[in-house]
């Protein structure tokens, strides 16, 4: 209570709610440094109580760490042939000077935003002074560890579902990694009633698509119990998202219904036939209601059009894409599935990865893009702020009872009120020569006036 006590007489000083503000918040985060100075020190103590009379103290030294509310410096023990016995207990790598949760933060922030913005942001807010270079690095470090968490708690569940209008949609994206571009491919599983999805699911993986596929197949295993269960399919078809290819993913006590993507399909129809805009909405309609001889005599008719030798090609190229999905494209409704509603969800939740790894001319390495791949794929799925917890207390511990007494000492609380001034120079000494050369700026001064 002397705390707040405090705290109220030193803000009933202040001339405005910002400067109140700023007051509390310089005076949390110095109170929190000093706090942890003080439980740094106190466990150094304990453990030199706990420790083997065999152990000899060498020196005491100094090292600082960053956290979340700004650098500590605290002093522990240098053992002989032991070394510094607080660091080993704490995990503490040498060279270190990041705490766990402040790496945690990097991570979150760094897979919305560029490094360099969120180095940036950091020391805006916590004035650490954190490089780019230690942004990156902690992206790398903790982005195979979190994709490893996040197919461990795939293979995980504690009872398989009875699904309900169980949807599977395929899709990749394009990023640049050096001098050429790589797939994203990118899986959805959820269920599709009452308008909305339910127990949304997305898998991404950089290249490797069979392996993507595997975890597809083993999800849908240990999550549900498919027997004799509809499962719907959705994609554009295009290389790797084939109709036999995504069937290829509904279990053998399952059925799968494949439902070629509309918005692809009759943006082929408007990209080959945009410059006849009545053949192309006529193409449209007839595609939308699934009439194969009325697209057949409009295709024939745009065919007997004075075409250049591309557009050729690319009449070519759509008749044999509509043809070759012909069967696939009614929607659910019309198949009889009325509560299923319309496909093509994914195309909206590649965003979370476009936004961050697509244009303003990002280039990746391909370890640093399959490492932010494995952040964004846990954020989307609601996983990254626990699979990083997890994997940094693991990366740290805490193996003794500090007997740590914070003494709210009211002179420590005034202090950190106090406003920063500038310390006094004192007089500076000089002197005016009568003397001085005629050269001089004071010898002109001199010669001008006698």
């Amino acid at each position: 209570m002397e705390i707040l006590a405090v705290l109220e007489k030193q803000l009933r000083k202040s001339k405005s709610l910002f400067e109140v503000e700023q007051l509390i918040l310089k005076a949390v985060l110095n109170l929190a440094q000093i706090i942890m100075k003080q439980f740094l020190e106190s466990l150094d103590d304990e453990l030199l109580r706990t420790s083997s009379h065999d152990y000899q103290v060498i020196n005491s030294q100094p090292r600082t760490i960053n956290f979340c509310f700004g650098p500590v410096t605290f002093q522990r023990r240098y053992y002989k042939d032991q070394g510094f016995y607080l660091d080993n207990e704490l995990k503490i790598k040498p060279r270190k000077r990041l705490s766990s949760y402040f790496t945690l933060m990097m991570a979150k922030i760094a897979q919305t935003t560029t490094i360099r913005n969120t180095a940036d942001i950091l020391n805006m807010f916590f004035d650490s002074g954190i490089s780019v270079d230690s942004v990156m690095k902690a992206v790398h470090q903790l982005g195979p560890k979190v994709r490893q968490k996040t197919i461990i708690n795939e293979t995980q569940s504690e009872k398989r579902r009875i699904p309900y209008n169980l949807v599977i949609e395929g899709d990749a994206v394009a990023i640049k990694i050096k001098n050429h571009y790589e797939s994203v491919h990118h899986y959805q599983v959820y269920e599709h009633y009452d308008g909305q999805k339910h127990n949304c699911h997305n898998f991404f993986s950089l290249g490797s698509h069979e392996k993507l596929e595997t975890r597809v197949r083993e999800y849908l295993d240990v999550h549900y119990r498919l027997n004799d269960q509809t499962i719907f399919l959705g994609s554009d078809a295009g290389p790797g998202y084939e109709p036999y290819r995504m069937l290829e993913l509904v279990p053998n006590q399952a059925h799968g219904e494949y439902i070629l993507d509309r918005y692809h399909c009759l943006r082929k129809i408007e990209n080959t036939m945009g410059q006849h805009e009545f053949l192309t909405c006529k193409a449209i309609n007839a595609v939308k209601n699934h009439d194969k001889e009325k697209l057949t005599l409009i295709l024939d008719t745009y065919e007997a059009q004075d075409l250049t030798a591309k557009q050729r090609e690319d009449l070519i190229r759509l008749k044999s894409y509509l043809g070759r999905n012909w069967n696939y494209i009614p929607t659910t409704k019309k198949r009889g599935y009325s509560d299923v509603g319309n496909l093509g969800s994914i195309e909206s939740s590649h965003r979370a990865l476009t936004y961050r790894m697509k244009k303003q001319g990002k280039v990746w390495s391909f370890g640093g893009a399959k490492a932010m791949i494995s952040l964004i794929e846990a954020r989307v799925n609601h996983e990254l702020e626990s699979s990083l917890e997890d994997i940094l207390k693991e990366l740290t511990s805490l193996p003794v009872t500090s007997t740590l007494d914070l003494k709210a000492d009211s002179r420590i609380i005034r202090s950190l009120f106090k406003k920063t001034k500038r310390p006094s120079k004192g007089a500076f000494n000089g002197e005016i020569r009568v003397d001085a050369p005629v050269t001089s700026f004071i010898g002109k001064i001199n010669k001008h006036y006698k």
